[in-house]
């Protein structure tokens, strides 16, 4: 008991100190507290944490700078009205004609030499493979899911 309310006394003098001031440790360990009160935060992933933040941070610095130096903006609601207008009338005309769809990819595949075929043959490779890693993690199993 005593240790529990150590550790929130430690989380209300981290909350009470400056968002300014604060450290990514300090918040990580705040948030550690708060949500996983009886379970130790190792040191290892104290300073991950840390290091995550600061990077975040420095990329969203970056990003930020970019944003201003390109002139970037979101696009308007007339630009996104007329993108996704344009798509539908698309994407239903290929409903009417399939044929005139497979005529546009057939044409479209013309234009592409042996070398950038298997280039994209390998991307699609890529892709495939490291969805697939991703699934067998998730699922933490080659094939299937494990029974429960």
């Amino acid at each position: 008991m005593f240790a529990r309310q150590s550790i929130r006394a430690a989380a209300a003098a981290a909350r009470a100190q400056p968002v300014a001031r604060r450290s990514a440790s300090s918040l990580a360990q705040t948030i550690a507290c708060r949500y996983f009160p009886t379970f130790p935060v190792p040191s290892s992933a104290l300073a991950f944490s840390e290091k995550s933040v600061y990077y975040t941070k420095v990329a969203l610095e970056l990003s930020k700078s970019v944003y201003v130096k390109e002139g970037l903006a979101p696009p308007t609601a007339a630009e996104v009205t007329k993108v996704y207008e344009c798509a539908l009338k698309q994407a239903n005309s290929f409903a009417k004609d399939p044929k005139a769809f497979a005529d546009l990819v057939a044409k479209n595949a013309q234009g592409f030499s042996k070398d950038e075929i298997l280039r994209y043959i390998c991307y699609f490779i890529q892709v495939v493979g490291f969805f697939s890693l991703g699934e067998i993690i998730g699922r933490r199993n080659v094939v299937g899911y494990a029974e429960h």
